[in-house]
């Protein structure tokens, strides 16, 4: 037999067994299988429920939303309920998730809103976790929506609320009403903070936080205040940036060190923090702006006003180390103890300092006007610029410079110049320059008005101190006194009894030391006196206004004095020119000195001597008598007259000269000597005595007939 046949035999055989095989087991008694019973349903509204399933929503081929669920009910209308809901929602990329998980859920027939209830969560993927009873999921916005209290976290900051809003394709979180929240302190225990605010949204992807309707931030120390703020954070989300205050913004420092930040206020604010999110670097306030600087323990603090400040602040984030005012500018000063209060306003104001003294300097410009009052005195200054030099901390002045049109004022003082600088410290104030208006500088005051290219004024007198330049002397102007002063107490200035009380005396001179004080006025170089018709010359004159004193070196005087004329009865003013080295004028005795070549031309006639007293009346305006001393040369009515010294009385114009011997010359050169000459103007009478002790001689005389 062939071998493929054997083999298609045995593969028949076998195929039979298996028939048989199968045949067998079908024609075997079944084992009879127990029917299915349906499960009970838990609620018999419903036409279906599942146990642990998801409802899917599929977008562009992604998953982006999934519902799971413990159970679910399904009911005739179409809606659904859920217990043990957790909703995930998956950014594209995958960069983001969020998850919103609750007790129980309900869906409406269209499937758009999930309404949980009980402990309903919000956990997105960067750490922000919500806490709520009650929310929907809305599924055609991605919002959230929660309408009672909630509470929140993300890292060291937690919060709650009334009602709250998450939008999950923004990452916004929005707490509608009473929102709380509190920063825990980071790992240096710096930057714990306390917020509450009657809304506020989260918007964590785009880096900011929005506070509205009232926000109050404590941190640090400081508390920080507004109608509405926005910080925007860094950009890895965890510190503040900038933070933006809007209506009636204001943060106070109660605890601030001297010199530091105590408050800002202003209509709007615009905050920038260093790196490290706790300390302020730079501030710009908007309407209505004000910055307080603290000063010492148990002092008040400075204060500056503006319509605009812009701040920048040293490191340490309270010091101010630049600072602009713009607009209606007011920096105040408070008096504290031994220091006067100052206030300065100015159209704007720039400020310059350091970390270890804060503003050191400050430029005031545009309409300046200063105030200073307290330690018994009130002094005011007007300038369209000031530069000033400011203490530590904004303590006080040390320097005050004003520019172009200064008028300055203390009591009845009034000084104007180009240039003046104040030292406050000192007193002092120092006058120059020249311009439109003030060619040179001024000081006047009850006593004495001063014009010079040079004033120094030590106001605590006042003291004056004036030079003159080269093209022009100092011009001053001895001011008469005035009734009401003397009614309001002070000391009237006393002029030299030859001047007019009531009438000014100008004098000029190189330089001129006023000391106010004691009424003195002291003039060197070139010095000229006048009033009316009467004028002194000299290198230097001195005139003390309590005493009515006055002296003057190098001195040549021209004066007019009344004098009778006894020939025509009545009283003249009639005019005497001296020179001498000096001349002293003492009130007291109404006696005028003239001492060292003195020379003398008037109605008395033409008198040398070493010394010439003139000796006033009462009134001060007409001589009583003259007085020569050594070396006396008078020559008069054709006559010379030489003696050791000579007496002269108005009342009966009578001349008395004494010598060793006296000798008179007359015009026809007879000389006649004698101890004692006597001569009656009136009547041309001479009578010459030897006094018992010389004869009496005349010799000479053949010049005429």
């Amino acid at each position: 037999m062939a071998l493929w046949r054997r083999r298609v035999r045995l593969l028949i055989a076998l195929l039979a067994v298996a028939f048989a095989a199968v045949v067998a087991r079908q024609l075997r008694p079944r084992v009879p299988v127990p029917p299915h019973l349906p499960s009970a349903r838990t609620d018999p509204a419903a036409v279906a429920e599942v146990t642990d399933g998801r409802l899917e929503r599929i977008t562009f081929s992604r998953q982006d939303v999934s519902v799971n669920f413990r159970k679910q009910w399904l009911y005739p209308d179409g809606s659904m309920k859920l217990s043990g809901v957790k909703i995930k929602t998956d950014e594209r990329g995958g960069t983001r998730t969020f998850t919103v998980t609750g007790n129980k859920g309900r869906v409406g027939e269209k499937e758009s809103v999930l309404t949980l209830d009980g402990d309903v969560q919000v956990v997105a993927s960067d750490g922000l976790t919500v806490q709520t009873e009650h929310a929907t999921y809305d599924g055609r916005d991605g919002f959230v929506r929660a309408p009672g209290p909630v509470q929140f976290s993300r890292g060291r900051t937690e919060g709650s609320g009334l009602g709250m809003i998450y939008d999950k394709n923004r990452d916004v979180l929005d707490v509608l009403q009473n929102a709380v929240l509190r920063i825990a302190p980071d790992s240096n225990g710096a930057g714990a903070t306390e917020i509450t605010s009657a809304a506020v949204e989260f918007a964590r992807r785009d880096k900011y936080t929005r506070f509205d309707n009232g926000v109050r931030i404590v941190r640090g120390g400081e508390t920080i205040e507004a109608g509405n703020a926005t910080a925007y954070l860094t950009e890895d989300g965890e510190r503040i940036d900038t933070l933006d205050l809007r209506d009636n913004a204001r943060i106070t420092v109660p605890g601030a060190a001297a010199g530091g930040l105590q408050s800002l206020a202003g209509g709007t604010m615009n905050l920038k923090y260093g790196s490290d999110g706790q300390a302020l670097q730079h501030a710009l306030i908007v309407g209505t702006a004000l910055v307080q600087i603290a000063g010492d323990a148990g002092q008040a603090g400075r204060q500056i006003t503006a319509g605009t400040l812009d701040i920048e602040l040293a490191p340490d984030g309270s010091t101010p180390i630049a600072l602009a005012a713009r607009e209606n500018v007011q920096l105040t000063i408070p008096a504290e103890t031994g220091t006067a209060g100052r206030t300065i306003q100015s159209a704007n104001l720039d400020a310059r300092g350091v970390a270890e003294r804060g503003l050191t300097s400050a430029r005031f410009y545009g309409s300046v006007s200063f105030f200073e009052s307290g330690q018994g005195a009130s002094r005011t200054a007007r300038s369209e610029t000031l530069d000033a030099t400011l203490k530590p901390g904004m303590s006080g002045l040390e320097d005050a410079r004003f520019v172009r049109g200064v008028h300055f004022e203390e009591g009845k003082l009034v000084a104007t110049a180009a240039t003046a600088r104040y030292q406050p410290d000192e007193g002092t104030l120092q006058l120059s320059g020249s311009e439109a208006g003030a060619v040179v500088p001024r000081v006047v005051n009850e006593q004495i008005a001063v014009d010079a290219a040079q004033i120094d004024v030590t106001l605590e007198g006042p003291k004056v101190k004036a030079t003159g330049s080269p093209a022009d002397k100092v011009k001053s102007v001895l001011q008469p006194a005035h009734k009401e002063d003397a009614a309001a107490g002070a000391t009237p200035v006393k002029m030299p009894s030859m001047l007019k009380q009531d009438q000014p005396v100008n004098v000029t001179a190189a330089t001129l030391d006023y000391d106010g004080t004691i009424s003195k006025t002291a003039y060197s170089g070139s010095a000229q006196l006048w009033q009316g018709d009467t004028s002194i010359k000299g290198e230097t004159l001195v005139i003390d206004g309590k005493a009515g004193d006055l002296a003057a070196t190098a001195v040549t005087t021209t004066t007019l004095l009344e004098q009778t004329n006894n020939e025509k009865k009545k009283k003249e003013r009639v005019r005497s020119t001296a020179t001498a080295k000096d001349l002293k004028y003492e009130d007291a005795v109404r006696r005028m000195t003239y001492t060292g070549d003195a020379h003398m031309i008037g109605p008395e006639g033409d008198m040398t001597a070493a010394t010439i007293e003139l000796y006033l009346k009462p009134s001060g305006d007409e001589l009583e008598r003259a007085e020569a001393y050594e070396a006396v040369t008078l020559r008069e009515q054709h006559r010379t007259t030489t003696g050791t010294r000579m007496t002269y009385t108005t009342a009966d114009e009578r001349y008395v000269i004494v010598g060793a011997p006296v000798k008179i010359v007359d015009q026809c050169e007879r000389e006649t000597t004698g101890r004692t000459l006597t001569f009656l103007k009136a009547s041309d009478n001479v009578v010459v005595d030897g006094n018992q002790e010389t004869r009496t001689e005349t010799k000479g005389g053949g010049k005429c007939p």
